[in-house]
């Protein structure tokens, strides 16, 4: 029997909040698997420009290491009120109010010098029944959108990668955390 793996990840609460709704669907999507041909794999990666990559990448390496083949990343992070898929990020880092979790603003800063204004993704999301976004923004979601398009551009071996902005549960209640995780299940499953 065939296996996919896949590694979700979620950010930790940033700003002034004490929860991430982010964490609450990974969660559910682990909890709610009962496909034994779907391995899930789960971590929270800190909200923070310079290390949500690094430490997504470390966990990524420290499975393959224990023999465990990595299909797919799934990162989840909060948005306001969209449920999204996102189909490309912005190269650039612009948030002039609010530092990531380690204090750091980055205002007009290009991500990569050498690449245009848009990166595509090139993550399959018409199998996901979420619909689709064109910007993650500009904060640390995008950045790690960035980061990893070009990591896996320049190292195919990176298994593909993909983003989904869950709501914020105070901003709305017309997308529950089942709801959501439902919906990310069906598109790991079609996978």
């Amino acid at each position: 029997m065939a296996t996919r793996t896949w590694l979700l990840t979620a950010f930790d609460p940033f700003l002034d909040r004490t929860t991430n709704h982010s964490i609450d669907v990974m969660e559910e999507v682990v909890k709610l698997n009962t496909d034994p041909t779907l391995q899930l794999h789960a971590l929270i990666i800190p909200t923070e420009y310079d290390r949500c990559e690094p430490v997504l990448m470390a966990e990524l390496a420290r499975l393959q290491s224990t023999g465990i083949q990595v299909d797919g990343i799934l990162s989840l992070g909060e948005g306001k009120e969209e449920f999204q898929i996102e189909t490309q990020a912005n190269n650039l880092n612009h948030s002039p109010v609010n530092g990531d979790n380690a204090g750091v603003i980055r205002t007009q800063q290009k991500i990569y010098t050498d690449h245009p204004d848009v990166i595509p993704l090139g993550f399959p999301t018409d199998r996901f029944p979420i619909s689709k976004s064109m910007s993650p923004g500009f904060f640390v979601c995008n950045h790690l959108c960035a980061r990893m398009a070009v990591a896996r551009e320049k190292n195919t071996s990176i298994p593909v990668f993909g983003f989904i902005h869950v709501p914020r549960t105070d901003l709305t209640t017309q997308f529950s955390t089942r709801a959501c995780a439902e919906a990310i299940l069906k598109g790991l499953q079609a996978s």
